[in-house]
């Protein structure tokens, strides 16, 4: 599978201290270990900057710069934990335990206009924030989520089994 990632601000932001290898050619040669910590933290960091996100006050384009991040993100994991996980049954676990959430929320997800892909991975429509209210994305971005915080707790798992010299 390959991944298109956007460049995006949110996505720099989300990465914070990996962002070096948010995108493209960067994270061409890293380790594994190393891809793989920074995506589950860029996950963990998307899922509370997107729970704190007012989207009823944001502009359609900056609601789908923040969605198309998180997607890019969420596929990223998936990928780098899958492939490091080949080594670390915690790690696979916990990357299929995201493919089996994104899978179980589905519906939900399209809902907002995220595609979930029969691997796990997503895609998002290209317009979805003009055609989804801010207010749906507000309501499933939401600090109870169950969803949002289960992959959170997946991706904390991530980031703790992961040796980045590997």
């Amino acid at each position: 599978m390959s991944i298109s990632v956007t460049n995006s601000l949110s996505l720099r932001v989300f990465y914070n201290r990996y962002t070096a290898v948010s995108s493209g050619a960067a994270r061409n040669g890293e380790p594994t270990g190393k891809l793989s910590m920074a995506d589950a933290s860029a996950l963990r960091n998307a899922i509370r900057k997107l729970q704190d996100y007012k989207f009823e006050d944001a502009s359609k384009d900056h609601i789908q710069e923040k969605i198309k991040a998180f997607t890019d993100i969420m596929n990223n994991t998936i990928t780098t934990a899958t492939k490091y996980g080949a080594n670390d049954s915690s790690v696979r676990n916990a990357a299929s335990k995201l493919k089996k959430l994104n899978n179980e929320y589905a519906s939900q997800l399209e809902k907002i206009g995220i595609t979930v892909q029969k691997d796990g991975t997503m895609s998002l429509y290209e317009n979805a924030s003009s055609t989804y209210s801010a207010e749906k994305y507000a309501k499933f971005f939401d600090k109870d989520s169950e969803y949002l915080n289960s992959v959170y707790d997946a991706a904390k798992r991530i980031t703790r089994r992961v040796d980045v010299r590997i």
